[in-house]
């Protein structure tokens, strides 16, 4: 009987490991290049702060109480380039974190990025590319509201400046609904951010057909 059982159990982890191998191959990716802000910043607001932002309740230098979505996918290699506080891009509207100390926007992630990638071979079919930012363009500048297609565009833009160096595989992630932050209370318009953020995701949807 025990001899059945511990047969019956080594034939469930070894049943659970295969299942487990298969779901692994099945990822077509086994790399994460990231930008973006503080939904995706792993740590690197916390490194430039010298460790002293973000603080606890935050985790481990995560804007969030545990690890981020990104973390979680599976794929281990992560390459994140992604800043909190970041915007599309410096030259449109600045993004700075506390000690009002700038942190690079998507596009001058992207640069920094693309000084590094002669250093390292690069597999671009089993590599995923991920931009998730514009958010911050709006709160540092709400009169970009109005005309969301000039952030949108600044986005477009750091996809070519990818697909230049043959980047073939993209995560655009669009604007979540901007009027739920807590931090976009204090412009008592959420009206206008609920239509902001329509507008933003549509403007970005038709902008990625084109490409």
């Amino acid at each position: 009987m025990y001899a059945c059982r511990l047969s019956t159990r080594l034939f469930l982890l070894i049943l659970i490991f295969n299942v487990y191998k298969t779901q692994c191959n099945d990822i077509p990716y086994d790399t994460i290049v990231c930008f973006g802000d503080s939904n995706s910043d792993t740590g690197n607001v916390y490194k430039l702060t010298g460790y002293k932002w973000p603080v606890p309740p935050y985790y481990n230098g995560r804007f969030s109480n545990g690890k981020i979505w990104i973390e979680r996918l599976g794929i281990h290699n992560l390459i994140n380039n992604a800043y909190g506080s970041a915007t599309s891009d410096n030259n449109l509207v600045r993004g700075s974190t506390i000690f009002n100390l700038t942190v690079p926007g998507v596009r001058q992630q992207i640069a920094t990025y693309k000084t590094t990638i002669h250093s390292r071979k690069i597999n671009f079919h089993r590599t995923l590319y991920v931009i998730w930012a514009g958010q911050n363009d709006y709160y540092y500048n709400l009169a970009l509201a109005l005309v969301p297609s000039i952030v949108v565009k600044s986005l477009i833009n750091g996809i070519h400046d990818l697909i230049q160096i043959g980047a073939k595989h993209f995560l655009i992630i669009n604007l979540p609904p901007f009027d739920a932050y807590p931090a976009t209370a204090v412009f008592n318009a959420p009206d206008i951010l609920k239509k902001l953020t329509h507008d933003h995701n549509t403007n970005l949807a038709n902008s990625i057909r084109t490409l």
